[in-house]
């Protein structure tokens, strides 16, 4: 009798087992599935640490019970080996010293210098945004939701690049204005002339990315710096993921509020899977080594990742130390969102993020060789 009911236990484990061995396939196959052609993948991809961490227990389990079933979790965890290493970065050799010929770049979503708390005051978080680049002087800096209003656009930017030091500038409003005084913008700013630059967006949407080249001593470098598709999750969203996750609070009608954030994120999934399209198409062609970073509002486990890192290596998993490197600090869950790739001409020796609770993003900096 006992020897049925422990078999019993173990089918049932079995079962269980290879759920979770599925839904951990299904989260690996989104990096290689467009959402534009099936979503339901993306949904999975955003819970891969979770199907990751369950599986893990399993192989535990498996070795603690001494089965043969320990090769289900194992099997799968290797398949989806990148997405591990995005998770948590394993590396043999050492980092290669910095050079005489090395620049660095910060990423860096301001988050419109709202901060990171409604009550924060946009005057005092832009001195502390402005103190913290001033104080990290990088090379090339690159902002997402750059914003400022009151002042003429050109003493607004010719002011920030004296303070940082960095004489050259570039940004494209997400939107056409026709007041000259207001800023909403992605920005790049550096400390090398700018040569030629560019932007992208689909035809009737806002611009998501800019390009600029960057003449960086004897080498002409371009770097796109990107603000993709967000999911436009507002209060109501916020509040309703709050009060599931915590107990006791009155949770909002369920389906309702669930239908919308699945509503949300599915538009989401497939237009960045569009704005992807179009940038890698056109990275294909670029006459010069490419440096891609921004907010990419994804996940490392999503198509939006593998497609733009394709040919690129991520800075974080070349240079980065501990699990997830989150740089996302808002209320929903931590994700690392804000990238930094790089293409063959460089080489990385040096990734930080930076913890400052100044927006709802983490800065992020990387020096990167250039190899001649």
């Amino acid at each position: 009798m006992a020897k049925k009911k422990t078999s019993l236990i173990i089918n049932i484990l079995v079962v269980l087992n290879l759920s979770v061995f599925l839904c951990l396939a299904f989260a690996i196959a989104a990096a290689f599935i467009n959402p534009s052609k099936s979503w339901v993948f993306a949904f999975f991809g955003l819970a891969y640490p979770v199907f990751l961490l369950i599986n893990l227990a399993f192989v535990l389990l498996w070795l603690i019970l001494w089965k043969k079933y320990i090769f289900i979790s194992i099997l799968v965890i290797l398949v989806g080996w990148n997405q591990l290493t995005s998770f948590y970065p394993f590396r043999i050799s050492r980092l290669k010293p910095q050079s005489d010929h090395s620049i660095t770049l910060i990423s860096y979503n301001i988050h419109r210098l709202y901060g990171n708390k409604q009550a924060s005051s946009i005057p005092e978080t832009r001195s502390k945004v402005t103190d913290f680049l001033a104080d990290h002087r990088a090379d090339i800096l690159c902002i997402q939701e750059f914003f400022a209003v009151g002042e003429d656009s050109d003493k607004i930017i010719s002011r920030f690049t004296g303070t940082l030091g960095l004489p050259y500038a570039y940004y494209k409003n997400y939107k056409k204005f026709w007041n000259k005084t207001m800023i909403n913008a992605i920005a790049t700013f550096s400390r090398y002339p700018i040569v030629n630059r560019g932007e992208f967006r689909i035809e009737g949407k806002d611009f998501f990315a800019i390009f600029t080249d960057i003449a960086a001593g004897k080498d002409t470098i371009r770097v796109y710096n990107l603000h993709l598709e967000p999911f436009r999750f507002g209060n109501e969203d916020i509040a309703f993921y709050d009060n599931l996750t915590s107990p006791g609070s009155e949770t909002p009608p369920l389906k309702k509020s669930t239908r919308k954030m699945i509503w949300k994120l599915k538009k989401a999934f497939i237009a960045r899977s569009k704005q992807v399209d179009i940038l890698t198409r056109e990275m294909e062609y670029s006459p010069y080594p490419i440096l891609v970073c921004g907010d990419f509002n994804d996940t490392p486990f999503s198509y939006t990742y593998r497609q733009l890192s394709r040919n690129l290596k991520d800075s974080f998993q070349e240079a980065g130390y501990g699990f997830f490197g989150e740089t996302y600090a808002g209320k929903l869950p931590a994700f690392r969102i804000d990238y930094i790739l790089f293409d063959k001409f460089f080489t990385v020796s040096g990734y930080r993020k930076f913890i400052i609770d100044l927006s709802d993003h983490y800065p992020i900096a990387a020096t990167l060789n250039m190899n001649h």
